[in-house]
């Protein structure tokens, strides 16, 4: 491994959608985890450096928790991928629960905000930086119902990214989103299996979207040499309309 100090930062890296961004990854990669920190098993590889972080991010303690374990590590983090959400539970709104919704901002949005507070301006000052946050499909077009919770933490996490693309736009540090359409992970078990379904049948494609299929876009949206993409929303659909 390279003497270098610098490192890239995935928040979320056991999850299924992190196991496939880890997977096209090299140098050191620090690898936030909590749920299901053997999704990084096998991973590990010659040229990719994994280390392990864990936290829980349901509180802001949490997400500051990161932040102190991170730095103590003395990297130079000069990378972000943001994946965490709590998965998606479809519920009226007159059902709306404050607490679940504090716990979705807390996981999807805070982490963001304050991961990004401890290590953008530091990209900024080395006049490079590549952040890259998971949104969804939903952020475009018309939303479903009974995802308010859901959607509303997504445009949140995604103002948050075209707000510091605005910011940052002439430091050097760039931030964009990825916006996939359903796709098969942990994250749909809270969905009815008949829903998972009816979404894979109404695609054009004939399914719904895999971890594999979002990967490469976060991959290139990392790319040193990716400069001027920023403050993007890249739709990963299928050819679906979102």
């Amino acid at each position: 491994m390279s003497e270098n100090k610098d490192a890239i930062l995935v928040v979320g890296a056991d999850s299924d959608m992190g196991a496939a961004i880890l997977s096209g990854l090299s140098g050191r990669v620090i690898a936030h985890t909590f749920a299901a920190p053997e999704k990084l098993q096998g991973i590990e590889r010659p040229g990719l450096e994994l280390i392990p972080v864990s936290a829980d991010l349901s509180t802001v303690e949490g997400s500051l928790a990161l932040v102190e374990s991170v730095q103590a590590l003395g990297y130079d983090v000069t990378k972000i991928v943001h994946l965490p959400c709590l998965p998606a539970v479809p519920t009226k709104f007159k059902n709306f629960d404050e607490q679940r919704f504090q716990k979705e901002m807390n996981v999807a949005f805070m982490s963001a905000a304050l991961v990004c507070r401890a290590f953008v301006p530091k990209m900024a000052k080395r006049r490079f930086g590549r952040v890259v946050f998971m949104l969804t499909s939903y952020c475009i077009g018309v939303p479903p119902k009974f995802l308010t919770g859901y959607v509303a933490v997504k445009y949140a996490v995604m103002g948050l990214m075209r707000s510091l693309a605005t910011e940052y736009a002439d430091k050097g540090v760039t931030f964009n989103g990825v916006a996939p359409s359903m796709t098969e992970t942990r994250f749909l078990e809270s969905l009815a299996d008949l829903t998972v379904e009816m979404s894979a049948k109404a695609h054009p494609l004939g399914r719904n979207a895999r971890p594999d299929d979002i990967a490469p876009t976060v991959l290139h949206l990392l790319d040193d040499k990716n400069e001027y993409t920023s403050g993007a929303v890249i739709p990963i659909t299928g050819g679906s309309q979102y």
